[in-house]
């Protein structure tokens, strides 16, 4: 019976090789980075969340110590209890909840190959671009960390492949995936959930005029609506709703971009405080992670004592810097800690790390920025909603940027600005697809413009609140599943199109 189940997994992993490579790729890179937050600084939190919700825990609502603010407990619970499943059987926490993240995103993955399939059977161009658009370097990290990247981008998955469904008159399987869809969306981000209820208002409006069945508008307003307010209504918390209902989009773009991270660091002195070896040593630091060390080294020049000190030092930016640095001297034995000795990069991260304390340590409060221009400094500008066109400049970054070597951005900035011509590559994609489809008549079709609707409100938003480059370009991810399911139904589209006409001639 057991060479049986292994010969079925065999078969249906090779009959699957797409998913099964793409599961295989993210689950050694889960393993690989450890206990490695620096990529996801917000990771622990959610940990955190997962540690205390089940069972006897001192904190009676874990969730308010991560982004899960306003996520229903009875969600959670469900949400977490695969990964709960394998923290029992003798994973460790922050894996157990990786391969959790990984499922997730795979199954949104799966939802949109399905909608190609459907489309187009055996078709592998499509299917390909689609793969190639989940392995986008800040794609494939996000949904590899224990974060919410992968349940917002299996949520949208989920609501546009049930309204697909609907609309290709599959009505039972379309409302439970509007509805998981909408009330997973309404649980982990509701501004984004927000966004979406707009989109899905204009759009039954289009859809009412273009001759929709009134049933489809009636199920797409039940199970995409309805249906998912109650639910959460029934059982999230006062607290909850009380943060929502109280949030402003205004309060939001006005609040603070920088990110501040204070670490303290040894310096060598002489009793005149004055330094001495020819620069600073550096043996210890603190870090947001709640990681510390110290190394206890001195140094003397010319013969004389010295006596080791500690100073604060205070980071505008480079928090990744930081959190890779912490690491690396934490914990030399871990294996990404020994790729990054093997490949050198280890010794390029000290030689900045140098950098930034030798010009934290001489500056006049002991303070060191990264690079502040327009493009790349990691403080933005948000637009203003009472001046419309003060939208174009924030939308603009927010969808193309960071740019590459432009200023002296900090070693994350400039890493992630590496990727942003894949972006743009990305957008004369699914640009060209309507160009090739241009005669399929898209603007007829409901879908298509549902999500033009809701991609423009994404975008609006995300000018309105990001205040911050690095939350700015993790939220650009959000903008992934839209865009493929563009790519994929303009191809579904000119097949109907294409089958009516044949249709009609015969």
């Amino acid at each position: 019976m057991i060479f049986q189940a292994v010969r079925k997994f065999r078969n249906l992993a090779l009959k699957n090789s797409l998913i099964t490579s793409f599961i295989l790729v993210h689950i050694f890179f889960a393993a690989f980075l450890g206990r490695l937050f620096a990529f996801g600084p917000d990771e622990g939190s959610y940990i955190y969340t997962f540690n205390n919700l089940y069972g006897s825990s001192p904190d009676p609502n874990p969730q308010y110590q991560s982004g899960w603010i306003t996520a229903p407990k009875p969600f959670l619970w469900v949400l977490y209890l695969p990964a709960k499943a394998l923290n029992i059987l003798g994973m460790p926490d922050y894996l157990s909840v990786r391969m959790l993240s990984i499922a997730i995103v795979v199954a949104g993955f799966y939802l949109l190959k399905d909608i190609s399939d459907r489309s187009e059977p055996g078709t592998s161009a499509v299917n390909k671009v689609i793969l190639w658009t989940f392995f986008i370097p800040s794609v494939f990290l996000w949904t590899s960390l224990g974060l919410r990247e992968s349940m917002i981008l299996a949520e949208l998955a989920a609501f546009l492949a049930g309204m697909n469904y609907l609309m290709q008159g599959i009505s039972k399987r379309g409302a439970v995936l509007l509805f998981i869809g909408s009330y997973g969306l309404l649980s982990t981000k509701n501004y984004l959930w927000a966004t979406l209820m707009v989109a899905l208002f204009l759009g039954c409006i289009f859809f009412a005029l273009q001759g929709v069945y009134r049933r489809k508008i009636l199920v797409f307003l039940t199970a995409g609506l309805l249906f998912p307010i109650v639910a959460f209504a029934s059982t999230t918390s006062l607290y909850a709703l009380n943060f929502i209902f109280k949030s402003s989009i205004t309060d939001t773009g006005q609040r603070s971009g920088d990110s501040i991270t204070q670490v303290y660091v040894d310096s060598t002195s002489t009793g005149g405080g004055s330094s001495t070896g020819g620069g600073s040593s550096t043996g210890g630091e603190s870090s947001t992670g709640g990681e510390s060390s110290t190394g206890g080294e001195s140094s003397t020049g010319g013969g004389s004592s010295t006596e080791p000190t500690k100073k604060l030092i205070t980071f505008h930016g480079d928090y990744t810097l930081i959190a890779l640095h912490s690491y690396v001297s934490n914990n030399p034995k871990a294996l990404f800690s020994k790729i990054l000795r093997v490949i050198k990069i280890d010794k390029k991260i000290q030689r900045i790390w140098d950098e930034k304390v030798a010009l934290g340590l001489v500056s006049k409060d002991n303070k060191v920025g990264s690079d502040t221009s327009s493009l790349n400094g990691h403080i933005l500008t948000p637009g203003d909603i009472s001046h419309p066109l003060t939208l174009i400049w924030p939308a603009f970054l927010f969808l193309c940027g960071p740019f590459p070597f432009i200023g002296n951005p900090g070693i994350a900035v400039f890493i992630s600005s590496l990727e942003s011509p894949l972006w743009w590559a990305f957008y004369v994609l699914v640009f060209s697809q309507f160009i090739r489809f241009r005669k399929v008549k898209f603007l007829h079709d409901p879908q298509i413009l549902f999500t033009l609707i809701f991609l423009a409100g994404e975008i609006a938003f995300s000018a309105l609140v990001e205040v911050n480059l690095g939350t700015s370009f993790r939220h650009r991810s959000i903008l992934l599943v839209p865009l493929v399911f563009l790519y994929v139904r303009l191809e579904q589209r000119a097949k109907e199109q294409k089958v009516f006409e044949l249709g009609v001639i015969g």
